[in-house]
């Protein structure tokens, strides 16, 4: 601090001295100067704490409005959630009736071209067996006229009564054993000819699915033979692995022929 600096707040020290003085010698005045400061301060304190509680009651109000515009987000979140699971689960359940409306119209194509064709099989063996009387009837009018006799026409007819059964027992038997039970047109191979499946190898699984089991369908002999193979490439790749890592370490032999070459 230099001595102008010094001399000023001398002078202004001795200034307020001077005036504290001269005012406490008129007690009016006195009084007077020291409300009037006493009110300027209550006012300058009364304006601070009114433009603080407005200031307050401002950001209260303002985060009152964001609380609430988050309580009303939450709200309509939570309603569109809802909205979208009543969606959901609609949809869901047109799509399971869809599902199970296409299961019973395949399963009742099915039914329907199975008893189609079963009456026509039916009807089939009526017919053979019509024509078949018919011709039992011929062979008895030429055994009662005397064209042939009496063994010759009931050896035709116990040949043609054989005939008849063993036609009747060949659609029976292809029926029960080699036909598809859910569509006349198809059958089923058996597991040594190398055919489809099996009825053995297919299930239902729990959402009503067929479903074949495939390791039923490879012989035992190419899965050990997959498996040999396997089991050589493996060491292959094994003695493959040790030699990389053998040349990356610089413990690799110098001299070393590849795996399966001979040395010359």
């Amino acid at each position: 601090m230099n001595s102008v600096q010094q001399n000023v707040l001398n002078a202004q020290e001795l200034a307020a001295i001077g005036f504290s003085q001269d005012i406490q010698k008129d007690p009016a005045s006195y009084q007077a100067y020291v409300k009037q400061n006493v009110d300027r301060l209550m006012n300058e304190t009364l304006q601070r704490k009114r433009d603080a509680f407005k200031k307050t009651l401002v950001d209260t109000g303002r985060y009152m409005d964001m609380d609430h515009n988050a309580q009303l987000f939450k709200t309509r979140s939570s309603d569109v959630d809802k909205l979208q699971k009543v969606i959901h689960d609609v949809n869901t359940k047109y799509e399971g009736s869809v599902d199970s409306d296409k299961k019973l119209s395949r399963r009742q194509f099915e039914i329907n071209e199975w008893a189609y064709h079963n009456k026509l099989e039916t009807l089939f063996l009526l017919q053979l067996l019509f024509i078949s009387v018919l011709i039992l009837i011929v062979f008895l009018f030429l055994s009662k006229s005397g064209y042939i006799s009496n063994m010759v026409a009931g050896s035709l007819s116990v040949l043609l009564f054989l005939g008849v059964a063993y036609v009747g027992y060949v659609r029976w038997s292809y029926t029960n054993s080699t036909r598809d039970q859910h569509m006349w047109s198809r059958r089923t191979f058996p597991k040594e000819e190398g055919g489809s499946a099996s009825k053995s190898n297919g299930r239902c699984d729990a959402q009503g699915n067929y479903v074949i089991d495939l390791k039923g369908l490879i012989p035992d002999v190419i899965t050990q033979n997959a498996e040999s193979i396997r089991d050589k490439m493996q060491g292959v790749f094994s003695d493959l692995d040790e030699e990389a890592r053998a040349y990356q370490s610089g413990t690799a032999p110098k001299n070393r022929c590849p795996p399966g070459v001979a040395a010359p």
